[in-house]
């Protein structure tokens, strides 16, 4: 057996030795990173982040508020992600005045003061950002990119064994791959996000319908931006389409969760 065979049978192996299913939307992901790795890996950026931005004093209004909420959405991320009643879940606000929020695996929560001070959201549109970045950590987003990350650089090492490839025409097919793969899979990361979110939310009591509030707020700070083709995030207008779609199926999660 050539070199080259082998290189692709093992290429091909790895692949589908990664495949895992998400426990809520059932899609398949391609999981070659370790989760270990990526938790560390999670756990040293936010470690940095934290070392090198100004945090508010946990006893600060604005971080009791975030971690109110927070503390009731992570009940609901473990019942979908059991496996994360071992993180060490915490909250944190950013002194940072750019509208942006994010979750990390091991469960490293942090919100800027921009999305606070800039959004001014109620504490159901302020759910709907927390849970949407717990979503994104309970679906191992971030590791799944590295996985495809390591996957596309794994094809592309096996055209070169192959004699495929020169270095021009790697780079040609490495920016194609971008447009045509990574843009769509990390805007379909979105949408996935924002329904795995509305159902945290939705089951710790809070209203769905939020949702599309706090998109009509984030579209009339982000303006025109760049088109949905060449973005990884979804146009806003499509997203709040998306969003009303599936309130209706939520609204029940919601009220059994509240009693009303």
């Amino acid at each position: 057996m050539r070199f080259p065979l082998v290189v692709s049978l093992l290429a091909v192996l790895t692949v589908v030795a990664g495949c895992t299913t998400h426990p809520v939307t059932g899609r398949n992901q391609l999981m070659i990173m370790p989760e270990g790795q990526a938790n560390q890996m999670a756990y040293q950026a936010y470690t940095q982040m934290a070392r090198e931005k100004d945090t508010l004093p946990a006893s600060s209004p604005m971080s009791r508020r975030v971690t109110r909420i927070t503390q009731r959405i992570v009940p609901q991320a473990i019942r979908v992600y059991p496996a994360s009643a071992g993180w060490a879940w915490e909250a944190r606000v950013f002194h940072d005045e750019s509208i942006n929020a994010f979750a990390l695996a091991g469960g490293k929560v942090g919100i800027n003061t921009g999305m606070l001070n800039k959004l001014r959201p109620t504490d159901d549109e302020l759910a709907q950002v927390i849970s949407h970045e717990i979503a994104h950590a309970l679906s191992g987003h971030t590791r799944e990119k590295m996985s495809m990350a390591m996957s596309q650089q794994m094809g592309l090492s096996v055209a070169s064994a192959l004699g495929g490839l020169d270095g021009r025409t790697a780079a040609m097919a490495q920016q194609m791959a971008t447009v045509a793969i990574d843009l769509p899979f990390s805007r379909r990361m979105e949408y996935e996000a924002d329904e795995v979110g509305l159902l945290l939310a939705a089951r710790a009591g809070y209203d769905p319908r939020a949702s599309v509030s706090l998109w009509r707020k984030m579209q009339a700070h982000g303006g025109g931006g760049t088109p949905e083709w060449l973005s990884t995030h979804p146009a806003s207008a499509n997203r709040i389409q998306a969003l009303q779609r599936a309130i209706p199926s939520m609204m029940p999660v919601y009220r059994q969760a509240t009693g009303r």
